[in-house]
C-alpha cells in the first residue's frame, strides 16, 4: 500500500485536531506541575500536542497501564469462582495526539515480547484500536540519542501519522501505516476546512530530518555496544556504574520499553481483585523467591540485568534493542545515572578487568 503526504499550516492542523477531538475519543499531553502526561481531552485548549520531550511522560501507560485489574474472584468454603472484570476503557477506538517518535517506537519494541510465548491480547488490541499522531521533534534534547538506535527515523512505521514542521510555517502530515492512511484520507475527504493539500515534494521534510540528526549531543555505535556488552557479564565496572543508585525504580517506571510487572491480590472477606502493576528488575525484592533466596541481592547485579537486558538479551531474542534513546531515565533519575553513560562505560572497559 502506498502512503500519502499532505502539507498544511498551523491553523489548518489545529482545526484538524479540534475536529478529531470533537468526534473521537482523544488523548494528548496535558500539563500538570510542569510535566505533561497523556490524558483524555475534550478540547485542544486542554492539551499541547507539541509538548517538550524532556517534560513529556511516556505514552506507554495507555497501552500497558501502571496498574490494572486482570481478574475478580470470590473465594468461599464452597470453592473459588471467577467474576466478570470491568470493561477495559483503553481498548476503545481512539486517537492519541503528540506522541514522540521514540515513544511510538517503544510501543513497537514492546509488541515483540507481547506476541512472544504468551499473547497479551489486551496490549495488542489497545494498539490496534489506536491511531497515533506523532509529533516530530525539531531539535534533540540534551539527553536524547534516538538516532543512534536501530531504526529508520525518516521512515519509522511505529506511528500512524507523522507531523513534521517544514520551512515558512508549513506542516507536513505523512501517513506511515494503513491505519493512518485510512484515517487521514477519510478525515480529509469529509472536509475542506483544514487547508490541507496533497504533495509529492518531501524535500523540506528531508531537510528537517538532516537538521534534527545534526542536533544530537549524544551518539553511540549500538552494534559495537551490543558486541562488547555481551562479553562483559563479569565486569567489575557494573559495581562502579551502580554505586550511586538509590533503587527508586523511577527509570523503569517512566521508560517507554520496560515491561516488568508484578501480580498482587487484594481481598476483602470473600471477594478479591487481582492486579497487574509495574515492577522493576532494579527492585531488590523483584527476584526474591518464596523460600527466601534472592539471586540478585547486590545492587550491581540488578544494574547488570537492566543494562544487559536493554542492549544484549532483548537484541539476541527479538532483534532490536530494549532502548529507544529517549533519555527519560537520565532526566528523571535523582542521582543523574544515564543508561547511555552506563553502557558506554561498561563497553569501554577491558574484558576481564
Amino acid at each position: 500500500m502506498s502512503f500519502s503526504t499532505f502539507v498544511t499550516d498551523k491553523a489548518g492542523l489545529q482545526k484538524m485536531y479540534e475536529a478529531i477531538i470533537s468526534k473521537h475519543e482523544t488523548y494528548a499531553p496535558v500539563e500538570k506541575f510542569g510535566k505533561y502526561d497523556y490524558k483524555k481531552v475534550s478540547s485542544l485548549k486542554e492539551c499541547d500536542p507539541d509538548s517538550p520531550i524532556a517534560e513529556t511522560m511516556s505514552v506507554k501507560p495507555l497501552f500497558f497501564p501502571r496498574s490494572s485489574k486482570i481478574m475478580k474472584y470470590e473465594a468461599t468454603s464452597a470453592g473459588t469462582s471467577i467474576l466478570e472484570t470491568d470493561q477495559d476503557p483503553l481498548t476503545a477506538q481512539r486517537v492519541v495526539l503528540g506522541v514522540k517518535h521514540c515513544d511510538a517506537r517503544g510501543l513497537q519494541v514492546l509488541e515483540a515480547v507481547n506476541k512472544w510465548d504468551y499473547i497479551d491480547s489486551d496490549f495488542l488490541k489497545r494498539r490496534e484500536n489506536t491511531v497515533i499522531f506523532s509529533a516530530r521533534c525539531d531539535k534533540a534534547g540534551t539527553h536524547c540519542f534516538c538516532t543512534s538506535l536501530d531504526y529508520d527515523l525518516e521512515n519509522l512505521d511505529a506511528l500512524d501519522i507523522a507531523v513534521v514542521n517544514g520551512a515558512e510555517g508549513k506542516i507536513y502530515l505523512q501517513t506511515r501505516t494503513e491505519r493512518g492512511e485510512t484515517f487521514l484520507k477519510e478525515k480529509l475527504e469529509k472536509s475542506t476546512m483544514y487547508n490541507v493539500q496533497s504533495t509529492n515534494d518531501e524535500s523540506e521534510m528531508k531537510k528537517q530530518y538532516v537538521a534534527f540528526a545534526a542536533s544530537f549531543r549524544l551518539k553511540m555505535d549500538y552494534k559495537d555496544i551490543n558486541e562488547k556488552m555481551a562479553k562483559r557479564f563479569d565486569s567489575p565496572a557494573f559495581e562502579e556504574a551502580s554505586r550511586n543508585c538509590v533503587s527508586c525504580n523511577t527509570c523503569a517506571f517512566i521508560c517507554p520499553t520496560c515491561h516488568c510487572f508484578k501480580i498482587s491480590d487484594e481481598k476483602i472477606k470473600d471477594t478479591g481483585v487481582r492486579y497487574k502493576s509495574y515492577d522493576s528488575c532494579n527492585n531488590v525484592y523483584f527476584t526474591l523467591e518464596a523460600g527466601g533466596h534472592n539471586p540478585r541481592p547486590a545492587k550491581y547485579r540488578r544494574w547488570r540485568q537492566r543494562s544487559m537486558h536493554k542492549f544484549v538479551y532483548y537484541k539476541e531474542r527479538f532483534g532490536v534493542n530494549l532502548c529507544v534513546g529517549c533519555g527519560h531515565c537520565a532526566i528523571s533519575c535523582p542521582v543523574n545515572i544515564s543508561i547511555f553513560d552506563v553502557v558506554n562505560h561498561i563497553a569501554s572497559t577491558p574484558v576481564g578487568s
